[in-house]
């Protein structure tokens, strides 16, 4: 059983996400469609530490929220790759760890246990622990993310 892909690189192109809003109708504005993403490209590189800076309203967390298949609703044009081929969302889904700005962590559990936990949640149960030990340092080795025991998980 292979446990993880080769390295992979995420890029999108001109990636752009429009909703229609029967609300703004009711609120007398004329348009019933918004654009969220205009054009968005960028590239996502493993080993590679990437910013996504702006101001709030920007859209970064929709940008995200698209990236990784967690938008639902509306228009979403574009493209999307993983290595060069087209995402495919069942495959993106099992390689990437996505962890949105909501999400709970624990300040009583290291960043190693947090990691540990949702690399736990992702892979099959047939997989062994000893197994699911060698593919977490394997991992983080492979994306240079030094992992010591006592370091907590805080909120900045």
């Amino acid at each position: 059983m292979k446990l993880y892909s080769d390295v992979t690189t995420c890029t999108c192109s001109k990636v752009s996400l429009v909703i229609c809003c029967q609300e703004m109708k009711k609120q007398g504005i004329e348009e019933n469609r918004l654009q969220l993403l205009r054009d968005i490209c960028g590239a996502f590189r493993p080993g590679i530490l990437t910013a996504l800076v702006g101001v709030s309203g920007a859209g970064k967390t929709t940008l995200m929220d698209v990236l990784a298949g967690r938008k639902t609703g509306g228009y979403i044009e574009g493209s999307i790759s993983i290595s060069g081929y087209p995402k495919n969302q069942a495959t993106f889904a099992r390689i990437s760890g996505y962890c949105e700005q909501n999400d709970i962590h624990s300040p009583n559990v290291t960043v190693y246990e947090s990691l540990v936990f949702s690399a736990w949640l992702r892979l099959s149960n047939e997989v062994n622990e000893e197994t699911r030990k060698v593919w977490f340092s394997s991992i983080s080795f492979h994306v240079k993310l030094p992992i010591t025991g006592s370091l907590c998980v805080c909120v900045l």
